[in-house]
């Protein structure tokens, strides 16, 4: 398809591509803010061992020993790169402490007297003792809705086609070609969802099983199945996502095979014991926050970039985009600070998978405890979900599509600000690269979808900003550790943000200005 826009900017050498951005804040700018600097970029081979110490010590959910790992190593590296004020504001919290995936040892299922292969139990959910709890099975029907109470209920998401294909082929502004993938250069299918890739049918069904925890809160089962529609490899070490508050009953995540089995039993009128075998523990969150000063830090002129993304999640890249900050740090620091003409903000949060997501912490955040902290923020940058491996369904397991999965880049509403992000992703040869700016029709007329992550913090600020994310198919689950890491992904996404810190950093931001939108109730 041709883009006139895009035709356009493909015409523009480099110097006319960066007038595009009107005058330079400052009179002399340092080079590797405007193009970047390969010197200056993290290596694929210290991408990998940064993520190979991640991996270390399983999912990084916040308070546990994987994440207290992984906050230190992040401390320690960004003080290593120059970073100064760092500190951390702290809260205590309760978390559920279980065996975790592949050890099922705390948690299980019987029906009918049989021996039920759980994938995962739900996060935050109610726990029993060592017995369980046995009830009487009854199947949901949206319909029918039926009595619940002191039931284990089991449930099957009914697929949602609007959701589905919002998330997988919404309109965008730009988009680089897919590539064939790990051997690049071979035919592809152009489509986003060329490949029938699993992203979109596991976020339909994950998010259908937490809304489906929010239904039946106050309804009193004893229990829930998740009987879900994904095979055996997507369902493995499957983790709740929206995050649920605590709730009061057990429940588990059962592949699809296995769930026919038990929605057969539960037609019958069969009984079953579920059993989530945990405490709840005291435990310590903090966000941390540091700055890599710029030539004005420390004086009334100063200017911040805010960097920002979360530190906690199920997987080996569902919370990467902090290795992806730490890439753009590195970067930055081998910039002289009198060269750089804004400091940058960090800001590492850890509430993304705490029981309840950011807002039951809305308390915590650190602009609420310190309000002040925003008056030199001129301009934000979220990184998440980075280096990931498209995946499709394969009988009972899932592999590599054999294409390269698409990387999503949010920029707020100002054509200069989009145009630059399909410029960054060129330069540094990203492909399959879907640029969006939701609140506009896009090259075809229609919704861009919802902003995706935490760059959408821009918008309601009314301050230039860009956003980056991987579609996430196969990293909602415990399953998916160092063996579904990219590293040549992942470089080429840092190093595209590094141009577009260098270009925020640099740039006069009057001309980048675009509505500020109002934050959702």
């Amino acid at each position: 398809m041709t883009i006139p826009r895009r035709d356009l900017l493909c015409g523009l050498g480099a110097g006319a591509a960066a007038s595009l951005v009107g005058a330079r804040a400052y009179g002399a700018t340092d080079s590797a803010l405007l193009r970047t600097n390969p010197d200056f970029v993290v290596s694929e081979a210290e991408a990998i061992a940064w993520h190979r110490l991640k991996d270390s010590k399983g999912p990084a959910l916040t308070g546990n020993e994987s994440w207290r790992s992984f906050m230190g190593f992040l401390e320690a590296k960004l003080k290593a790169y120059g970073c100064v004020d760092v500190h951390r504001s702290a809260w205590t919290f309760k978390r559920l402490v279980t065996s975790i995936w592949p050890d099922d040892s705390k948690w299980g299922l019987v029906s009918n007297g049989r021996r039920i292969p759980v994938a995962n139990f739900g996060a935050n959910c109610g726990t029993t003792g060592p017995e369980g709890v046995t009830a009487d099975l009854v199947l949901w029907d949206p319909d029918v809705r039926p009595d619940v109470a002191g039931k284990i209920v089991v449930y099957r998401p009914v697929p949602r086609p609007d959701v589905r294909e919002a998330f997988s082929n919404s309109d965008y502004e730009y988009m680089t070609p897919f590539e064939s993938w790990p051997v690049e250069g071979e035919t592809a299918p152009q489509a986003q969802n060329g490949t029938n890739s699993i992203s979109s049918v596991v976020w339909d069904d994950m998010t259908a099983s937490s809304t489906f925890v929010a239904a039946m809160r106050d309804a009193k089962p004893a229990g829930i199945v998740f009987a879900m529609n994904l095979n055996k490899a997507a369902t493995a070490g499957l983790y709740t996502f929206g995050v649920p508050a605590d709730y009061g009953f057990p429940s588990v995540y059962l592949d699809r095979s296995v769930g026919d089995t038990v929605i057969a039993d539960a037609r019958e009128g069969r009984k079953a014991t579920i059993r989530v075998e945990g405490e709840r523990v005291e435990s310590e969150a903090y966000q941390l926050i540091a700055y890599l000063p710029g030539a004005d830090y420390g004086t009334e002129r100063d200017q911040q970039l805010q960097l920002r993304t979360h530190t906690d999640g199920p997987s080996i890249s569902q919370d990467d985009g902090a290795l992806g900050l730490l890439g753009v740090v590195r970067y930055m620091s081998h910039i002289p600070m009198e060269r750089r003409p804004r400091s940058l903000m960090i800001e590492l949060d850890c509430r993304h998978f705490m029981p309840g997501l950011e807002r039951a912490w809305a308390s915590q955040d650190y602009f609420e405890k310190n309000p002040r902290a925003r008056d030199k923020i001129v301009a934000m940058v979220a990184m998440e979900h980075l280096g990931q491996i498209e995946y499709v369904f394969d009988g009972e397991e899932i592999k590599p599509s054999g294409r390269s999965l698409p990387t999503w880049l949010y920029a707020t509403t100002n054509q200069r600000v989009i145009d630059y992000a399909f410029k960054a992703v060129k330069d540094n040869h990203v492909p399959s690269a879907i640029i969006r700016s939701p609140g506009r029709p896009g090259v075809s007329g229609k919704s861009q979808g919802p902003w995706y992550g935490m760059g959408s913090g821009a918008r309601y600020l009314g301050i230039p900003g860009y956003g980056v994310q991987g579609d996430l198919g196969a990293y909602w689950a415990h399953s998916a550790r160092i063996d579904r890491f990219d590293a040549r992904s992942y470089r080429r996404q840092v190093a595209t943000f590094c141009q577009l810190t260098g270009f925020l950093m640099a740039s006069d931001l009057g001309p980048l200005q675009a509505p500020k939108v109002d934050r959702p109730a």
